[in-house]
């Protein structure tokens, strides 16, 4: 669709009209079907050493969208033919926008705060270029303002930070006035503008969440980030009323949002929802298990003051990944907040373990705390001896 309504549809419609009689053919021949149709298309397709360069731009940018949809197991692939398509044709704003969105989605996957590529840079700022493509914009603006994710201090860093904010906000609003009807780069926007905090932002994050209601009523980033509105106006009431609904639609982020404002307004007790959030969210990416399991922590040590629970979930999010930025940032939830978990689990947290006569839980901390590199066989290493801990740890409990 997207080359179909801009100049290359008849540079590239012989690449494309190649990969679907080519499928075609295979599910024929897969399933032994209609052998004089399976004839007919087989004479009739092209061979790609005929093909021009934007002819094979096309088709290497066909293979990089067919990999990109097997996620993780495909993004190295979806990425190399996501640069041979480029190679083969530089002036095609959807094959650099392809790339950039496949190192950006490889980059989070890693670390959600892993730092912006030049590449990935590169190539969202030139297929908006190119294009002025709403979508494309969208990703432009997130990854600029992604690249000032990490804290630097320095007046420098700060005064470029903010530059860069107004100017993504002006592009924001740029768009905005062009009417999109895409629900997905409406409720980017609407994010965008909450996340100014300024009063003026706000009323177009309305706007555009207003737009989004006529769409998609039932969407959980919709009923989400209407929470997030109403939490900044004040009304806390509709606020978690958004974010009761945007849970019950397995929004993780919502979800933990909507514990913090039940808490706060004694509607629920954090812990039992959060234990069945752990089922609930079994299979989520690294990141959530992580955040999921300190949240549980800090619980157990916050609220209850069970220092036996609270060393259970902490070395279980630890075993995840000890390098993880998330036990490196300041952190709060519920009546929690410290400057980092690594410096509260260090200076504050292990000592109040051995103190406990639980030497053993402490040391395990320790030297998760400070893994440099870890190996899938270290974790199940660590992971078996931590089962063994766990129950020494509660045989002398009682003590």
């Amino acid at each position: 669709m997207e080359i179909q309504q801009g100049q290359e549809l008849c540079r590239t419609s012989r690449a494309i009209e190649h990969v679907f009689y080519s499928t075609k053919c295979f599910f024929l021949y897969e399933f032994e079907e209609d052998s004089i149709l399976l004839k007919e298309i087989l004479e009739n397709i092209d061979d790609t050493e005929k093909f021009n360069n934007e002819e094979l731009g096309a088709l290497y940018g066909c293979e990089s969208v067919t990999w990109s949809c097997l996620n993780d197991y495909g993004i190295k692939n979806a990425i190399n033919m996501a640069k041979k398509a480029i190679e083969k044709n530089q002036d095609c704003a959807l094959w650099h926008f392809i790339l950039g969105k496949n190192l950006r989605r490889q980059r989070r996957s890693i670390n959600i705060s892993a730092e912006v590529s030049a590449e990935e840079k590169k190539h969202f700022e030139i297929a908006y270029a190119i294009s002025k493509n709403d979508v494309f914009g969208i990703y432009y603006l997130q990854m600029r303002m992604e690249t000032f994710y990490k804290y630097v201090r320095g007046r420098d860093h700060f005064i470029r930070k903010t530059n860069n904010e107004k100017q993504v906000l002006q592009i924001a609003k740029e768009i905005v006035k062009r009417r999109p009807t895409n629900y997905r780069v409406l409720l980017k926007l609407a994010l965008m503008f909450l996340r100014a905090n300024v009063s003026d932002e706000t009323l177009l994050a309305k706007e555009c969440l207003d737009a989004v209601k006529e769409i998609a009523p039932n969407n959980t980033t919709y009923l989400h980030y209407t929470a997030m509105l109403y939490e900044q106006c004040g009304d806390y009431k509709e606020a978690i009323k958004y974010f009761k609904k945007a849970a019950e639609g397995y929004n993780f982020v919502a979800e933990l949002a909507y514990i913090q404002f039940g808490w706060e307004t004694a509607e629920l007790e954090p812990l039992p929802h959060l234990l069945r959030m752990l089922k609930k969210y079994e299979h989520v990416i690294k990141e959530r298990q992580i955040a999921l399991l300190l949240a549980v922590a800090v619980t157990y040590y916050s609220l209850h003051k069970d220092i036996t629970n609270a060393a259970e979930y902490f070395l279980k999010a630890l075993i995840i990944d000890p390098r993880n930025n998330k036990f490196k940032t300041y952190y709060k939830y519920l009546d929690f907040n410290t400057p980092s978990i690594s410096s509260f689990l260090n200076d504050q947290f292990c000592p109040l373990l051995e103190r406990k006569n639980s030497r053993e839980t402490s040391q395990k901390i320790k030297n998760l705390l400070n893994v440099r590199d870890v190996t899938t066989d270290d974790v199940t290493n660590l992971s078996e001896e931590f089962g063994n801990l766990c129950a020494n740890d509660k045989t002398g409990q009682s003590e």
